[in-house]
């Protein structure tokens, strides 16, 4: 990093969004093992370009962001996509993956207003689940945001499995109950 008032200004715009990016990564990712590398990407790309043309322009870096996000899953789904169909020979496809093959393919895109109402509802789903009983917001905290196993998080709170899971479980579908989902 070069510029002072470039670094200050990333660093202070990094501290604001990583959880909300992360989340929406988290979310959004085809497999929750390649969210860190897209979360890497999106503020290495947002790094070079605020140094490139500034940062002036952008009105909202949330939302600049988790355009950039947007685009960082959707590439990273990709290239997962041609290694395994690379894999895989056409003639071994039966009907049921290739229509999953297909509406994966005509798939909308999102709009960002669609986006931002989904960063909205998975903020309330948290806040509300991190303001109800401490043990389950432990739970999906150190799940969903440090990505750790269920077993790990079973050993850091010190509580069995299958407790962790039933917690998890229960709480997620409350909360698809609660907000329609």
């Amino acid at each position: 990093m070069g510029n002072p008032d470039i670094d200050s200004y990333f660093d202070a715009v990094y501290a604001e969004t990583i959880g909300p990016v992360s989340r929406f990564v988290v979310s959004h990712a085809a497999r929750f093992q390649d969210t860190e590398d897209i979360v890497q990407n999106i503020y290495t790309r947002f790094y070079k370009r605020i140094s490139e043309k500034g940062y002036r322009d952008i009105e909202s870096t949330e939302a600049f962001l988790i355009n950039i996000a947007k685009f960082e899953c959707r590439s990273v789904f990709a290239g997962f996509k041609r290694r395994k169909e690379r894999d895989v020979i056409l003639s071994d496809i039966d009907e049921e993956q290739t229509a999953a093959i297909e509406a994966e393919m005509s798939r909308d895109q999102k709009l960002l207003e669609d986006i931002m109402t989904d960063k909205i509802l998975a903020k309330q789903i948290f806040d509300d689940i991190m303001s109800g009983d401490e043990t389950v917001g432990r739970i999906f905290y150190l799940h969903f945001v440090c990505d750790m196993k269920l077993e790990e998080v079973a050993n850091q709170l010190d509580l069995k499995l299958s407790t962790v899971k039933t917690k998890l479980y229960r709480t997620i579908e409350k909360q698809k109950k609660k907000f329609g989902i």
